[in-house]
């Protein structure tokens, strides 16, 4: 896994698009409509198919909560041009929604390195990515790149930078407390705006935030994750890592969706779980190590 340090930032983008500016006469030339309904879903939020064909959304793969995340956009599940939050529910949660953020990355990333952006201060108190805990959840570690920003401020520059890449498949950046420094609505809105551009999936993970009465930000969504329990398998074997989702702000006014999910590594994909054990919920197979103080460049 490699390990990086970056504390570099550039000017950001222009301002986002006025819906209220884009003119109502639709013409008849199908590329002019493509081209106008383009500009009207980034207005918004979101974004049509890139050139080279890869969709404008990803999915959870669940029928139900994909179809109901819909929203204005005529097509199912969340769009990958957009910044959208992960809340852990409480501290003991922030293994579970640092899983549940690699795994929306894994399901649209197409073989692209995800970058993962953390406060080195922060990651020596609470863990650093855990390679066999990715391996067992089906992601391969070298596919992250990691860079161990020195604040919050330069976690979000780095972000930036990251974000602006369409070599990137995710950027991922985990912020802890209830007010970090620099996030605010102005940060998120250049990251989404860079989003946008590029087509690349951000994901912001916050941990010992208030998810009840969280920052004004820019994102898309807004989740948030918890431990479940899992279901045995056959021969009482361990079950798949599960979560409980719930829905907290979605840009089309969606609300109150929220689900149990279970991770099928063979397969990739999550499941709606039906039955629900009466064991205590139990934390996904650690993809950071508490203890694991991870390797370093030299």
């Amino acid at each position: 896994m490699n390990n990086i340090d970056s504390d570099s930032g550039r000017a950001f983008g222009p301002s986002p698009v006025n819906p209220s500016a884009v003119p109502l006469a639709i013409p008849a030339k199908p590329s002019v409509l493509r081209a106008r309904l383009a500009k009207i879903l980034a207005a918004s939020g979101t974004r049509t198919a890139t050139v080279d064909g890869a969709p404008s959304h990803f999915t959870f793969g669940v029928e139900r909560i994909d179809a109901a995340l819909r929203g204005n956009a005529g097509a199912d599940g969340l769009p990958r041009a957009a910044l959208h939050e992960l809340h852990a529910a409480s501290k003991d949660d922030r293994t579970s929604t640092a899983a549940m953020a690699l795994l929306l990355a894994q399901r649209c990333r197409e073989e692209r390195p995800v970058l993962w952006i953390s406060e080195s201060g922060e990651a020596r108190r609470q863990g650093r990515l855990y390679p066999p805990g990715l391996a067992e959840l089906g992601i391969d570690p070298d596919s992250i790149i990691h860079v161990d920003a020195p604040d919050s401020i330069a976690a979000l520059r780095a972000a930036a930078d990251g974000v602006r890449s369409s070599a990137m498949g995710a950027v991922i950046i985990e912020l802890s407390g209830k007010r970090p420094k620099g996030l605010d609505l102005t940060a998120t809105r250049r990251l989404s705006l860079s989003a946008q551009k590029s087509g690349v999936l951000s994901l912001c993970l916050r941990s010992g935030s208030d998810p009840e009465n969280p920052l004004p930000t820019a994102a898309f969504s807004r989740w948030q994750i918890a431990a479940a329990p899992s279901l045995a398998l056959e021969a009482n074997a361990s079950g798949h890592s599960a979560f409980d989702i719930s829905l907290l702000r979605h840009r089309s006014g969606l609300y109150g969706l929220g689900a149990r999910l279970e991770w099928n590594r063979d397969q990739q994909i999550f499941r709606e779980q039906q039955n629900t054990p009466d064991i205590g919920a139990v934390p996904a197979l650690s993809a950071v190590g508490a203890d694991h103080q991870g390797t370093r460049a030299a």
